[in-house]
């Protein structure tokens, strides 16, 4: 039976770096694969302008989505100013609604970056609201069935549910590298994100030590919002 899932991620590099294999997997088994990007990650550069950055995260981002067998959609929030409101959060409501998912991944909400954890906030409430048939958008309410959240490795991120990418690291690299501007950015920005010192290869040995807690090469890990369904990501 087909699924859709949709990530919903702060810039144009995060479904890629932290979901990547997952979001791969699925589409690769026919699912629907959407992402849902917050922002263009306009700050993430050097020695231009926001307008000019933006434009060539937005190239990017939608070349990694097709490489991974997802769509690309764009909201219009600034990056690292997306704050939290009821006006953003309905925005979120009707953004998911629009897309109709049938499982939404996230950022977990322990995270060092101020958009990441504000993102987690909003997607979490609008998930909760999506449903309500009184609270009118421009779109028909709609339930997921659960939020999956991905973290790093310097957070309080302690993953429940394991996805076994084996057979899409390739892939999830292939489309971290589409973001050929950020892989500079990130590594020459090692001071601050130190955990991107080494971008692929510090990735792949995340994967790696997550995959030999489930006897598999590499894995992707998530914390299930609803815990009776941690199974339905798989």
């Amino acid at each position: 039976m087909c699924m859709h899932l949709t990530a919903v991620v702060a810039h144009p590099d995060d479904a890629d770096i932290f979901c990547g294999g997952t979001l791969a997997k699925h589409a690769a088994r026919g699912d629907d694969v959407t992402v849902l990007y917050m922002t263009r990650g306009e700050y993430g550069g050097f020695d231009t302008t926001e307008e000019e950055i933006a434009t060539v995260r937005e190239e990017e981002a939608i070349a990694a989505a097709e490489t991974l067998g997802a769509e690309a959609t764009f909201l219009d929030f600034e990056d690292g100013r997306i704050t939290y409101s009821l006006e953003n959060r309905l925005e979120l409501v009707d953004a998911l609604r629009e897309l109709r998912p049938d499982v939404v991944l996230t950022h977990f909400r322990d995270d060092m970056h101020p958009d990441h954890r504000t993102t987690s906030r909003l997607v979490t409430d609008a998930y909760y609201m999506c449903s309500l048939p009184l609270l009118e958008t421009d779109a028909d309410p709609w339930e997921p069935e659960n939020v999956y959240y991905f973290g790093k490795p310097t957070s309080s991120f302690e993953p429940e549910t394991y996805i076994d990418v084996t057979d899409y690291q390739s892939t999830k690299e292939d489309a971290v590298l589409e973001h050929e501007s950020q892989v500079e950015w990130l590594e020459e920005h090692g001071g601050i994100d130190a955990e991107f010192d080494g971008l692929v290869e510090g990735m792949r040995a995340e994967a790696r030590v997550l995959g030999r807690t489930r006897g598999v090469t590499f894995a992707e890990g998530f914390v299930p919002l609803h815990k009776s369904a941690d199974d339905y990501l798989g």
